[in-house]
């Protein structure tokens, strides 16, 4: 690396390291006082009165919330040693609301020993690449429990140089190892949670080093788990010393420790009353933190996730520890049942690491193969493609005028008009203005700064006060959607069309190659009565299902004797809804399958049955590959079907966040919240951007699969 190019990059570290430090100082100052805040200050001032009295044996007595490792809240009783003692903080009920006050500057010492522990996660990770290390300065959840006195900031920290040393060692160096063995044993003494960093470690480096070559003797494998169960080792004697609360009674107090966890996942009044669906840590992750206004200026995690979403290949490629970190982390999330918003921070670390490479691979990279495309060529030659694109361009346009003219009338003109009623505050009362030109009359006023925005407040809608004019609201309920505001059903809706393209496209593609088999009988009778679902009308499918799932006198309810309240639990709901929307769509598939299936040769399978291909081979390496082109299109039509799932969820009654878009935007549209025509019209303008980012991600997924598809088609 050249002079000017270390200089920038020390730079760019330089000041993603004073960005992070600055965010979480203003959160420190701003954020009140949250839920547990006075149970780790309280433990904080226990270690700190047992330093300033010179009683060590505090740290083997005390330890306040015994179901989580002290190390951190030993790291609040340093930081609290030298300040004059007050009061203890009293002893609650975890189940207490948040303290109305602690004391200072106690309170705001505890949250600064946090802070430097998250800057220095920070500055770790923007020496291994400084756009991730931006990505985790701006992390609004971060920021939130890394500011506050809570477990997250140290095992962050310490995960992430578990990490980071292990990917320095190159799985050789034992100085590199034992720092990384050294980390993860402080990861334990704070929180056990973070401890997937080193499930992660171990299962790659044994993937990694795993022998090869055959025989594999005893002594082969011996030697191969050796340095992994050293590391192992290591790093739980470093947890023993790490935890002087275990001292007195190791087994009893850890083994009380640990199992408190799953006894509270399964059985906490708390747990249950939240009631979150098994993708709610998704949801965490696709918005920024909602209950703090003017603590965070950038709300940016849902585009920290999008582009981590599409930078996860390019990091599996580039760093797969790190990305199997992310993988890990995620589904534990999606199982464990206790999903607080702060257990999300076990992955913020790969989760920036993923978003910087999806950026690079999405923006940068072809912006800068773009401009280089560009200088390559001389500007004669740009100047002689410029005239023959003109020439093409002119001599289309007569026939292309038609098209045009058709599409900005029933496409862009009622999107345009939607984006300009999302500024405004337009509602049923005032219906009579807004279609004689009320809503381009504000939205003028409003751009051209001859009125200041009105205030518009949907959560606060009354139609008795409601003005009978259109007036400019501004850009606010956008700004609010794309930075996460409608994260509980964005991410419904993402799980949603996964799992219901997912599901008909699995049994769709399995009922074609059944039936392409030599040998079925009435296989086109079979197709012919299987794309029944699809022929009906969706309303009246809805309307069967409904029928079938109805919780009291339903079909499925009067057959098992028992009322079905499917309805109180998130994931069964989920079940229910994908039932319906499977028995509805697979057929597309099915009829995209089989054309494609009579299209590939049959020679093609005869040769691959001559080398000795067996069916999953045949099916991998040559079906897949040559269905693809046509079956993606059909793919994206479900997708689309599926994102804009709209009676299936009318008529099967189904409440918020179990709701798509357009389902939100036509209650929202209809008079169920008023007549709030402004709110449904920025809604819509935000599922056709979502959608467009989900079949760019799509094709992109696919390497142009679906592009190519439809040339194929």
């Amino acid at each position: 690396m050249n002079a000017p190019r270390r200089l920038i990059r020390v730079l760019s570290i330089a000041l993603v390291t004073l960005l992070a430090l600055a965010l979480r100082l203003r959160a420190v100052e701003r954020l009140p006082i949250d839920y547990d805040e006075d149970d780790y200050l309280r433990a904080g001032q226990q270690y700190a009165a047992a330093i300033q009295s010179g009683d060590l044996s505090g740290f083997t007595r005390d330890n306040y919330r015994t179901e989580h490792p002290p190390l951190i809240k030993i790291a609040y009783g340093v930081a609290l040693s030298p300040l004059p003692q007050v009061h203890e903080i009293p002893d609650r009920p975890t189940t207490a609301e948040p303290a109305n006050d602690l004391p200072e500057p106690h309170l705001t010492v505890a949250r600064l020993a946090g802070v430097l522990f998250a800057t220095l996660q920070v500055l770790a990770l923007a020496i291994l690449n400084p756009l991730a290390g931006f990505f985790l300065a701006l992390h609004t959840w971060t920021i939130k429990y890394t500011s506050q006195v809570m477990l997250e900031s140290l095992p962050s920290l310490t995960s992430a140089l578990a990490i980071v040393c292990y990917l320095k060692s190159g799985r050789e160096s034992k100085r590199w190892l034992v720092l990384s063995a050294l980390a993860l044993g402080l990861t334990a003494a704070s929180k056990y949670v973070y401890c997937i960093i080193g499930l992660v470690i171990a299962v790659d480096w044994l993937g990694r080093t795993f022998p090869s070559e055959s025989p594999r003797s005893a002594a082969r494998i011996v030697a191969w788990l050796r340095p992994v169960a050293i590391w192992g080792i290591t790093s739980i004697v470093v947890f023993f010393f790490a935890d002087p609360y275990l001292w007195p009674d190791p087994l009893h107090r850890l083994t009380d420790s640990v199992f408190y966890h799953f006894g509270y996942a399964a059985n906490s009044p708390e747990v249950k009353r939240a009631a979150f669906p098994m993708w709610q840590p998704l949801v965490w992750l696709a918005q920024s933190v909602p209950w703090h206004p003017n603590v965070f200026p950038f709300g940016v995690d849902l585009y920290i996730s999008i582009f981590a979403l599409l930078g996860v290949r390019r990091l599996w490629a580039q760093s797969r520890v790190v990305a199997l970190w992310l993988i890990v982390a995620l589904g534990f999330l999606l199982y464990w049942t206790t999903k607080w918003p702060q257990y999300i921070l076990i992955l913020t670390f790969p989760l920036s690491l993923a978003a910087a490479e999806g950026l690079r691979g999405t923006v940068w990279e072809p912006a800068v193969a773009a401009w280089q495309r560009r200088a390559a060529r001389s500007e004669v030659e740009r100047r002689a493609e410029a005239r023959i694109r003109w020439r093409e361009t002119r001599q289309a346009l007569p026939w292309l005028i038609p098209g045009l003219v058709v599409l900005s009338l029933i496409v862009v003109y009622p999107l345009v008009y939607q984006g300009a009623m999302s500024l405004t505050d337009f509602s049923s009362i005032a219906i009579r203005d807004g279609i004689n030109g009320g809503v381009w009359r504000a939205v003028g006023q409003g751009l051209t700064g001859q009125v200041k925005p009105a205030e518009f407040d949907p959560f606060q809608f009354n139609l008795g006060t409601a003005p009978t004019t259109v007036s400019y609201a501004g850009p606010g309920l956008l700004l609010s959607l794309f930075s996460g505001g409608l994260g509980n059903i964005l991410v419904f809706e993402a799980v949603w069309t996964v799992l219901a393209v997912g599901l008909q496209t699995a049994l769709g593609l399995a009922v074609a190659l059944a039936l392409h088999q030599h040998g079925v009988r009435l296989a086109g009778g079979w197709r012919a009565l299987f794309i029944l679902p699809w022929a009906i009308p969706e309303f009246v499918g809805a309307l069967v299902w409904s029928r079938i799932f109805e919780p009291t006198t339903g079909s499925l309810s009067v057959i098992c004797g028992c009322p079905l309240e499917w309805m109180r639990s998130a994931d069964q709901t989920m079940l229910v809804l994908l039932i319906g929307a499977t028995w509805m769509g697979w057929p597309l598939i099915m009829l995209a399958a089989t054309a494609g299936l009579k299209m590939i040769p049959r020679d093609v399978y005869d040769v691959a049955a001559i080398d000795g291909a067996g069916r999953f081979m045949q099916l991998r390496y040559i079906t897949a590959p040559l269905l693809l082109p046509l079956l993606a299109p059909a793919i994206i039509i479900r997708g689309i079907s599926a994102f804009n799932q709209f009676y299936l969820f009318v008529v099967m009654q189904t409440e918020f966040p179990h709701l798509t878009l357009a389902t939100l935007s036509y209650y929202l549209f209809s008079g169920f919240g008023g007549g709030l025509y402004a709110v449904s019209a920025a809604i819509n303008v935000f599922a056709v951007a979502m959608l467009i980012i989900f079949i760019l991600m799509f094709n992109r997924g696919t390497r142009g699969g679906a592009a190519e598809g439809v040339t194929y088609a």
